[in-house]
């Protein structure tokens, strides 16, 4: 079976050459991390850069003191920094090779006929906030997860199969993990931007002709329907941010902006964003 790092090399890859396709996403991605704005004062992380098709690197510089881009990928990264002219950037770090699930060799021993240990549930919770810290210089004034829950969680019914029993509670489990995550790396004050792919035109071939005015409308009744990709509800999204004790205790406020179309390859995916305040 093919193993989760094998998996994201070959995605990346065939990503690669999509710089012109990504231009409406990535418009809309780099403005929620701050391009377009001056100061230059503040410290940003990424999260699944992978080839940084959807980030405008030169703008967010300007608008960055740092910019921290993180991925399995070590190769993806450097690539994507050199395509866009900041390969020697100072003030561009790259953090390629890091696993931000921290169990990413336990992802590759299932497989559909084994059972998800009870231990292998808890550290999906718990891991990514204790160890990926460890591995970069956190705090952060902003942290950005750029579509990558989705496929982290495709690494799930890669090797357990989507018909196993236990599916469902171990994506919550990863789901939750990636969210804790993502407020342990912000500092106090700071922001988190969690950007997430919900569906695909394969899935509802009606979202290529929904109006753009009326996307968050359409989002709003796909998740009430359960309609959206296995973990990626918003409306789930939403309730977990404010339930779980850990991330209520550290979230102070939240926004939702509207919701973008984002063609790849010949999918049209449908893209969901949230924004925490850190308390």
């Amino acid at each position: 079976m093919d193993d989760p790092r094998s998996r994201q090399v070959r995605f990346n890859a065939g990503s690669r050459d999509q710089w012109a396709g990504f231009e409406e996403h990535r418009t809309q991605v780099s403005a929620l991390l701050g391009a377009g704005q001056s100061g230059a004062i503040s410290r940003l992380c990424v999260l699944g850069a992978g080839n940084t098709n959807d980030l405008d690197l030169p703008a967010l510089l300007e608008a960055q003191r740092e910019v921290h881009l993180v991925d399995l990928d070590p190769r993806a990264l450097e690539g994507g920094a050199f395509r866009q002219g900041q390969g020697h950037e100072p003030r561009l770090l790259l953090h390629g090779g890091l696993d931000v699930t921290a169990m990413i060799d336990t992802f590759a021993r299932w497989s559909p006929l084994d059972r998800v240990a009870p231990g292998d549930l808890e550290a999906l919770v718990d891991w990514p906030s204790r160890r990926v810290p460890l591995a970069l210089p956190c705090p952060f004034d902003v942290v950005a997860s750029t579509c990558l829950l989705s496929q982290i969680v495709g690494n799930a019914f890669e090797s357990l199969g989507d018909q196993h029993p236990q599916l469902d509670e171990t994506v919550a489990a990863i789901r939750l993990g990636h969210l804790r995550l993502l407020a342990r790396l912000a500092r106090p004050g700071g922001r988190v931007v969690l950007i997430s792919d919900v569906v695909n035109s394969d899935r509802v071939p009606e979202l290529l002709k929904v109006p753009d005015s009326a996307l968050a409308g359409y989002l709003n009744d796909l998740s009430e329907k359960g309609g959206t990709i296995r973990g990626m509800n918003p409306t789930k999204v939403l309730n977990l941010l404010r339930r779980d004790p850990v991330l209520g205790s550290k979230i102070a406020g939240i926004e939702v902006p509207a919701p973008w179309r984002w063609k790849l390859h010949r999918r049209i995916y449908l893209v969901w964003a949230s924004i925490w305040t850190i308390a």
